[in-house]
């Protein structure tokens, strides 16, 4: 969360595992409020993404 514009001035103690995870990872949008039509349109997006890198 350290990498997040919103926490640029809190101070860090750690390592750089959180830089790599947060560089190499995947966002994804969370959140009780999703509808299911908003986890089918992501999950579906997920899916195409990874038949294309296969």
């Amino acid at each position: 969360m350290h990498l997040q514009p919103v926490f640029k001035n809190v101070p860090y103690y750690g390592g750089t595992v959180a830089e790599e995870l947060f560089e190499n990872g995947l966002c994804s949008p969370s959140g009780s409020n999703l509808t299911e039509d908003d986890k089918v349109r992501i999950a579906t997006i997920v899916k195409k993404v990874f038949k294309q890198h296969i």
